[in-house]
């Protein structure tokens, strides 16, 4: 099968479900005034992806260097060898115990994902699909794109983005840390207390820890998510988590004359990626015409979960709920917490949380559209799943 032509004429997001439903391996070339991308398929599942622009190989060692797991040096050596024997960067670096098999395979599906939501945001271009027999990837570090991993992530991120565009604002802007005692980490409260730390030191997990040390007060968001070593959608998700409790305090600048803050726009090349690849996936299993009447009425974040219930497997519906539940109950504890800060006390109920502005109406139900269970008790409270249908 080849295919060709320009995307005004044929949209990406049909060419996706033409290659997806007919689990076609080969290679789709894109091709813009500014870069060609590459996007390699293997029965249908993405597997790999590069840009003329910023090839993935190199985009991969500017990430790995930044976030601290390579040194310049190490990463210009790396690069020496491959100049000089044609091997992957990755394969390199792990013959050359530089960095984790594992640690590796994170940062490749995470440069390929974000550069494949990327071009959904193309509008104009051509394109050309290669049908082969046989694609080379890297089998042992890159795992294909499945639907419903796609699924599950997108109803995760547009369930939650647009709280975390409230609270972050814009990629340029700068936080440091605020004047709060930070618990060290492996340290039991008891000697944290004989040694003259504070018995209120904040506690961090081990994530929320990683992008607190890249807080320093220079760096804009933007360079923070480029040294981090999670995904751009968590790391923003953790600063806005840090910055709700009031650990980072934001840095005011000057905007520089003609370079606008650029805000974390819910139209984001992710949100958009996402959108288009579940329209693509609901076409392929013929239910889009279903579904069309009900796109222009859902917004971001307001029960994604909801319309996509009918076209779920039992299987894949449970666990989106489940996940859908543990991303508020985790939203609603985080305000809990703030609520305390705040007010040397939690609340009498979820409702007050609403009224102070740290969470949205929708977040105090469950999937099923159930009031969660809250309690305060005598040494914090109970928070869990609702009981019953609601009314």
């Amino acid at each position: 099968m080849a295919l060709q032509g320009t995307l005004k004429d044929f949209s990406l997001a049909d060419i996706f479900q033409l290659i997806g439903i007919q689990k076609k391996t080969g290679v789709l070339s894109l091709k813009s005034p500014q870069e060609t991308v590459t996007v390699t398929f293997v029965e249908g599942q993405v597997v790999g992806a590069d840009s003329t622009l910023r090839r993935l190989e190199d985009r991969l060692g500017f990430v790995l260097a930044k976030s601290g797991r390579l040194t310049d040096a190490q990463l210009q050596e790396a690069l020496r060898v491959q100049r000089s024997t044609l091997k992957r960067l990755g394969t390199i670096l792990v013959e050359g115990h530089l960095i984790d098999p594992k640690a590796l395979s994170e940062a490749l599906q995470i440069q390929i994902s974000q550069m494949v939501y990327r071009l959904f945001r193309w509008t104009a271009g051509e394109y050309h699909f290669s049908q082969d027999a046989k694609v080379e990837y890297d089998r042992e570090l890159v795992a294909p794109m499945s639907a419903e991993s796609i699924l599950m992530e997108g109803a995760r991120i547009l369930d939650e983005w647009p709280m975390i565009e409230k609270g972050i604002g814009s990629f340029q802007s700068v936080y440091k840390h605020a004047n709060v005692e930070i618990a060290r980490p492996g340290v039991a409260a008891s000697a944290r207390a004989a040694e003259g730390e504070a018995a209120g030191a904040i506690t961090l997990s081990d994530s929320e820890r990683q992008i607190y040390s890249l807080v320093n007060g220079q760096r804009p968001v933007q360079e923070i998510v480029e040294r981090s070593p999670l995904s751009e959608f968590d790391t923003c998700r953790t600063l806005y988590e840090l910055i709700s409790r009031h650990l980072l305090d934001e840095v005011r600048r000057t905007a520089t004359p003609g370079q606008p803050a650029r805000r974390v726009e819910s139209s984001s090349p992710i949100l958009l990626g996402l959108v288009y690849l579940i329209v693509v996936l609901l076409a392929g299993s013929g239910l889009l015409v279903r579904v069309l009447p009900w796109l222009g009425r859902a917004q971001i974040g307001s029960g994604m979960s909801g319309w996509l219930t009918p076209f779920l497997t039992p299987e894949t519906r449970a666990a989106l709920d489940s996940a859908v539940v543990r991303s508020r109950l985790q939203r609603v504890s985080v305000a809990l917490e703030t609520y305390y800060l705040l007010n040397r006390g939690y609340p009498a109920g979820l409702e007050d949380l609403v009224t102070d502005g740290l969470i949205r109406p929708d977040s105090l139900f469950d999937a099923a559209g159930r009031h969660l269970l809250y309690q305060p008790t005598k040494d914090g409270y109970r928070l869990g799943q609702g009981q019953g249908s609601s009314d």
